[in-house]
């Protein structure tokens, strides 16, 4: 009750700086994970067990609907069918949850759908008060993976977690054996998430120093992870980054061939070891995959609308003799609360990225944002209490912010050129005589 009490509080006393409010929710999901989200909030489950960052959002919410409504009625406006199709998502998945025999899930709901998708108005609704906020949010995205790679490689050099350690070492899955971390993430894959995403934009900075140093901690982050999607998707940004990078053309020889003898250095170093083995042998983890899916397949029009509710996934699993998840959160999602509303979901996403990649100027912007959409498929992501949920919605509403600036300044210069040529061919007016 007590952290209520605090975002309440923020909320109302930086109602008129909502941009840190904003910041500090991304702020919180980078370094609170939700094993560890009891240190901060006093409560490990239940009705109140949400994570700290959501509690902020919907104080966010609440404090900008008193102190400028306008800006959220426009934002709701602007973007109609998309709060639509998210609105009618949240209410099956919730439908879904509470009529199920299971129950349970809200946890998952709100964390990893309600308050990411509410966080992703609130960014659209503040970024038509003041601009810039697409820049901004680069470089508080950079700035926080930067630091959750850096507390990674502490971690790979002590062989502790450091930080949350009872939290951690609760899941199933953490091994210190394994040299496999996440820094303040939940799971290693959530790091390769964030530094795949963020890889992308690091191509917006101006200073060639920030840039390289910054994917060579991306590129040792990564590995820390043990992702070989990861791996692959951070070094083609890599190479995307310094190609079009806006820089003349020895600048860039320069960086690549720095960047390249890098690359030596770690391919020669314990970094390689753990992503090297798992390249060799996975594990069985794609034929788990190719299980799941094919017992999906097989039972798909059991989910065709409706689902179980949201977490039955992984009960579902379980019944099936599965060893994994399902892996996918299109799959997952598609149990939880029908085929027809997941793709909604997903496809969504694709829809506000293909609709607003060619309308904006930011370098990196669009493949972040292919990244975001494609990378969480890879596992299961947004069906786990991570940070997924919030950089996704966040890099959307990046590109969407990105496209929304262009298209306001295209029509101001076509208005510009009309009334230009509109003059130009308004008769002279006669002498006076």
């Amino acid at each position: 009750m007590l952290w209520i009490g605090l975002c309440v509080a923020a909320s109302i006393l930086l109602r008129s700086r909502p941009r840190v409010l904003l910041a500090a929710v991304l702020t919180l999901w980078f370094l609170v994970p939700a094993v560890g989200n009891s240190v901060v909030t006093g409560e490990a489950g239940g009705a109140l067990g949400f994570h700290a960052a959501s509690w902020l959002v919907v104080s966010v919410l609440a404090g900008q609907l008193l102190h400028d409504p306008w800006s959220i009625k426009d934002a709701l406006a602007r973007h109609f069918f998309v709060f639509l199709v998210l609105a009618l998502v949240i209410v099956a998945a919730f439908l879904a949850s509470r009529t199920s025999e299971e129950g349970g899930g809200m946890l998952l709901l709100v964390d990893q759908i309600m308050a990411p998708v509410l966080f992703f108005l609130l960014l659209i609704a503040n970024s038509v008060r003041q601009p810039g906020l697409v820049k901004m949010l680069r470089s508080l995205l950079l700035f926080l993976v930067a630091v959750v790679c850096v507390i990674a490689v502490a971690q790979w050099l002590n062989g502790d977690a450091l930080f949350y350690a009872p939290g951690f070492r609760s899941q199933y899955w953490f091994n210190p054996e394994t040299q496999r971390w996440m820094g303040t993430l939940d799971q290693p894959l959530a790091l390769s998430l964030v530094i795949c995403v963020a890889a992308p934009l690091v191509a917006g900075l101006k200073r060639n120093s920030v840039q390289v140093v910054l994917l060579v901690l991306m590129i040792v982050g990564v590995l820390i992870t043990q992702s070989r999607v990861g791996l692959a998707a951070v070094g083609v940004s890599v190479v995307l980054v310094v190609f079009f990078a806006d820089r003349k053309a020895w600048v860039k020889a320069i960086m690549l061939a720095f960047l390249g003898g890098v690359a030596i250095v770690v391919i020669s170093s314990p970094l390689v070891v753990g992503v090297s083995e798992r390249l060799a042998d996975d594990t069985g983890s794609a034929e788990a995959r190719a299980l799941a899916l094919e017992y999906f397949l097989t039972r798909w029009a059991d989910y065709a609308v409706a689902g179980q509710g949201i977490g039955s996934s992984y009960r579902v699993a379980v019944q099936a003799g599965l060893e994994t998840s399902f892996e996918n959160p299109i799959l997952m999602y598609s149990i939880d609360f029908g085929i027809f509303f997941a793709v909604l979901y997903f496809g969504l996403m694709l829809v506000l990225l293909l609709r607003n990649s060619a309308w904006h100027d930011y370098r990196g912007l669009t493949f972040a944002g292919l990244l975001a959409v494609v990378i969480p498929q890879t596992y299961s992501s947004l069906a786990t209490r991570s940070v997924a949920g919030i950089v996704v919605w966040t890099i959307l509403a990046m590109v969407v912010i990105a496209g929304d600036e262009n298209r306001v300044q295209r029509r101001m210069r076509r208005a510009e050129l009309a009334t230009v040529a509109g003059q130009a061919r308004a008769p002279a007016e006669p002498a006076a005589h």
